[in-house]
């Protein structure tokens, strides 16, 4: 069961609060006048959320890569060697630059 607590309940509180989250493995969501602002969660599901973040960054860097890759294909059929080796190395550039942001 979901603990849902206000914002000044948490700062008298806090470490009933993650106890409850420790022991129970349950949520505590914090409002603040009457909305939702924040959640405490068990660490091993911030782990499991992290890796999932991660798994959904690299798919889409992936999905981007597939998408230029295509393009570049269908927009240089006729190129020629040399042309065909600096494009690619144009594209690996830009592709390690989007990664490392």
């Amino acid at each position: 069961m979901m603990k849902t607590v206000s914002v000044s309940e948490t700062r008298q509180q806090l470490s009933t609060f993650l106890n409850w989250v420790r022991e129970k493995r349950q949520d505590v969501v914090i409002q603040n006048r009457g909305q939702a602002e924040a959640v405490i969660i068990p660490y091993a599901d911030y782990a499991l959320l992290q890796e999932a973040r991660e798994r959904q960054r690299r798919q889409a860097a992936l999905d981007e890569l597939k998408q230029i890759a295509q393009e570049v294909q269908a927009r240089n059929a006729q190129m020629t060697a040399v042309a065909v080796d600096e494009l690619a190395d144009e594209i690996v550039r830009e592709a390690i630059k989007n990664l490392s942001q």
